[in-house]
């Protein structure tokens, strides 16, 4: 069985939503003028990128997802796809490595993992298809509900969930909006969102932080102290991705409260630098992003392993994802997010053949 086309999509993720069009601490809040809202700098980023592989089976297909829009479309389209079309639909590995060292002496970093994730991500879609299983059978592993927590980019929202939802859920992670940037009202300000978040919720859901490499050491030590008594489970993504050394020592720092992160980590050899560097607690990689399903399989059993939790970024809108977590061990933890049009649920695998997308749900005829 032989790849018969690769056709590519892209369509926006939140565009004019609350989670883009208010403000929230990012990495570009140090400068006045892109510091109010992500719409400003995000550009094609963080636009989705659908994948429908087709073979010569019509019967079979896979579908696999990942962000950056044009820019990584435009890889994919340009160089990857002539590369795949006629290869072998079921020798995944192989073809990815290949595309991976097609690509490498200039696309090295997030746009080629981003551009190989949604690739194998269709691959595993395709393979599970071709012997009628649920991903996750192919997997090893059961469907069935997914220990999860919520995060809520817009809190208001929060007293109108489920009762059930949120007293299972483990944490519930609201986005900061102030960073370093915004001085001490700013400081202020991210303390009271967390003390208000703190009384919404049942005594025993913890409240946690994202903070979008907006941070620096001294400003999270800081919060870290003062929302202890506030019953902070972790401070997510403080610093920049590549900062290990001070990830390092921040996790030593602010301990007991934990820090999150890796959703911005691209391929194992990072991954395992971020975990051999000690640098979190909670391992987030993206599956669609960190280079496809059988790389962050990897990296969950290695955290596991090490004793961190695996909590791959917006794991519930991601199937793939949800079929992983259904096949590994209790260390796991899926991200469930509210608002933004996705309904809100307990996250489990879909019984259906593959990951259980329909071609002509995403535009593809």
């Amino acid at each position: 069985m032989q790849i018969r086309d690769i056709a590519i999509r892209t369509t926006p993720f939140s565009t004019g939503t609350w989670l883009d069009e208010s403000k929230v601490s990012t990495p570009m809040s140090w400068y006045p003028q892109y510091s109010e809202r992500r719409s400003t700098w995000r550009g094609p980023g963080g636009d989705l990128v659908w994948i429908y592989i087709t073979t010569d089976d019509p019967k079979v297909f896979g579908i696999g997802q990942t962000r950056g829009g044009a820019v990584t479309a435009a890889l994919i389209e340009h160089h990857l796809r002539p590369l795949l079309l006629g290869a072998p639909a079921l020798e995944r590995t192989r073809t990815i490595e290949q595309l991976y060292r097609a690509a490498l002496p200039y696309a090295a970093g997030g746009v080629l993992s981003m551009g190989l994730s949604a690739l194998e991500l269709a691959l595993q879609d395709l393979a599970a298809r071709a012997l009628g299983v649920p991903l996750v059978t192919m997997l090893g592993g059961e469907p069935g509900p997914i220990p999860y927590y919520l995060t809520c980019p817009d809190t208001r929202a929060i007293p109108d969930l489920d009762t059930q939802l949120v007293e299972d859920a483990l944490t519930v992670k609201i986005p900061m909006r102030f960073g370093p940037a915004d001085g001490v009202a700013g400081y202020a300000q991210n303390l009271n969102d967390v003390a208000a978040v703190r009384d919404l919720l049942p005594d025993h859901t913890s409240v946690s932080v994202d903070c979008f490499m907006s941070w620096d050491i001294p400003y999270a030590t800081a919060f870290a102290q003062d929302a202890r008594s506030l019953g902070v489970l972790w401070i997510e993504e403080p610093l920049l991705s590549d900062d290990f050394a001070g990830y390092a020592e921040l996790r030593a720092r602010v301990h007991p409260i934990q820090i999150a992160g890796g959703e911005h980590i691209f391929g194992l050899n990072d991954a395992l630098r971020f975990m051999d560097n000690r640098c979190v607690d909670v391992v987030q990689v993206d599956v669609t992003w960190c280079g496809g399903l059988a790389t962050a399989s990897t990296i969950g059993t290695i955290a596991a392993a090490r004793g961190l939790r695996f909590a791959p970024h917006g794991a519930a809108m991601h199937p793939w994802a949800v079929h992983l977590l259904g096949a590994m061990g209790p260390a796991r933890l899926a991200e469930v997010l509210v608002g933004l049009g996705h309904p809100a649920a307990v996250p489990k695998p879909s019984l259906e053949p593959g990951v259980g997308i329909e071609p002509f749900l995403i535009g593809f005829s």
